[in-house]
């Protein structure tokens, strides 16, 4: 039986009043314009727009959902909503041509099972201009760096590096992916970060987690995995673990989550047994006593899961980069004044402080002082960041005789020509004439 077409807005004025009319298996054609509302796909069937530059669906809440296998969305703009495209417990979804952007989650798979996961989703998607990078039984590549969204299904073998991913319900989704890396990607804004999905053998290390909405990193039913050196900051829950076991953090911060941590069901290793170092936890109440970097009593996550060894500062290994600005050239008691505001750190610099090179200091981002004596004076700037890490920058200030500035001399010639001036006119005007 050949499948119905039906024309949007000839046949029906709303896209999901067609849905609504539409059988399974049917074609919904949908004309240039801008649509103002949400679509809901409960069957089979195929939406084709006429390209995202011509064909516009955007609403608040969640703008497109799909719970229906066999389902083909073609050639949209899908903007302006909670959830751009969201496929629920579906399979075989066909994604082809469609840009996601200004949704606050532009884009999310959701299922309890691989079938869930299992979709024709390739790059020519797009969210907020990145491509989707949805690779499905993919062995030994690098992820694109240019990649908005990453999701690894029944792969091995697959690196993702140097990446920043916004604004989705996962920054990196992992299903049935073994001996993967997931290294340096910077994630804020998105509903979930990490999500690690009957997952094992993966490393993941050195990545940012900023504001996530809900779970920053997310284990079920994954085992055998190393996260180490990742930053989770200023999220609902930092780690989220449910059926999963033998899985190591070391070396992580967990800073200022709402809650810390949230276990289920899983005994995890929360430290490196090999260097007897665990995690920074920004509620750790404990204290230091042989100041060895390493908190005297462990930080308790649960009664089964401990880490031995919680760090007393951040775990940061990246110094800061110091900029004292550019050199002066000041006269004797001129005040002169000193920025650092162009110095950076990946955390945050804690401290500033100034030497002036004559036997003084200073504090603070930005700082004054005056020279008394003539010379050329070294100044060195020293930052310090949480962890202590800390790095110098100078320059030189060269102290010379009060005089005044050229734009002075300016001045003092200007008004001594229009003095000249003057006179000449009022001699001429007051010298007799001759008859």
């Amino acid at each position: 039986m050949e499948p119905n077409v039906i024309k949007v807005p000839e046949d029906y004025r709303q896209i999901q009043q067609a849905i609504e009319a539409a059988n399974s298996g049917d074609i919904i054609q949908v004309a240039s314009g801008i649509y103002l509302e949400n679509l809901r796909i409960e069957k089979p069937l195929r939406l084709i727009g006429e390209g995202p530059d011509k064909t516009i669906v955007a609403k608040s809440g969640t703008v497109v959902s799909v719970n229906a296998d066999n389902v083909e969305i073609r050639g949209f703009s899908v903007q302006d909503g909670t959830y751009g495209i969201f496929l629920w417990f579906s399979r075989d979804v066909l994604l082809r041509n469609n840009n996601l952007s200004d949704n606050k989650w532009n884009f999310g798979v959701w299922g309890n099972s691989l079938s869930h996961f299992i979709h024709d989703i390739d790059s020519s998607n797009t969210v907020n201009g990145k491509p989707i990078c949805f690779w499905i039984n993919q062995h030994g590549k690098p992820v694109p760096h240019d990649a908005g969204y990453v999701a690894l299904v029944n792969s091995t073998n697959i690196t993702a590096k140097n990446l920043e991913l916004t604004s989705n319900e996962q920054g990196v989704l992992l299903v049935h992916t073994n001996n993967s890396v997931i290294q340096d990607v910077s994630m804020s804004g998105n509903d979930e970060g990490i999500d690690l999905r009957m997952s094992h053998n993966n490393t993941i290390g050195k990545n940012l987690l900023l504001s996530i909405n809900w779970r920053a990193i997310y284990l079920w039913d994954s085992g055998n995995n190393t996260f180490y050196e990742n930053t989770i900051l200023n999220s609902t829950y930092g780690l989220s673990i449910q059926d999963s076991s033998e899985n190591v953090f070391y070396h992580n911060n967990f800073i200022h989550n709402k809650d810390q941590v949230y276990i289920e069901a899983s005994q995890t290793f929360w430290y490196s047994e090999e260097i007897q170092e665990g995690n920074f936890w920004s509620d750790y109440t404990g204290a230091d006593a042989d100041d060895d970097g390493v908190g005297d009593i462990p930080y308790s996550i649960n009664p089964m899961n401990k880490d031995r060894y919680p760090l007393m500062k951040p775990w940061d290994i990246i110094p800061p980069v110091a900029n004292a600005g550019q050199n002066q050239t000041v006269s004797v008691n001129q005040n002169v004044t000193f920025d650092a505001s162009g110095s950076s750190d990946n955390w945050g610099i804690t401290s500033y402080e100034w030497d002036f090179g004559d036997g003084t200091i200073g504090i603070g981002i930005t700082a004054s002082h005056t020279y008394a004596n003539l010379g050329v004076y070294t100044a060195t700037l020293t930052v310090k960041d949480a962890a202590g890490n800390s790095a110098t920058d100078t320059l030189s200030i060269a102290v010379v005789e009060l005089s005044f500035p050229f734009s002075w001399w300016i001045l003092v010639v200007g008004f001594g020509v229009g003095a000249i001036i003057i006179l000449v006119v009022a001699f001429r005007r007051c010298k007799p004439s001759r008859k």
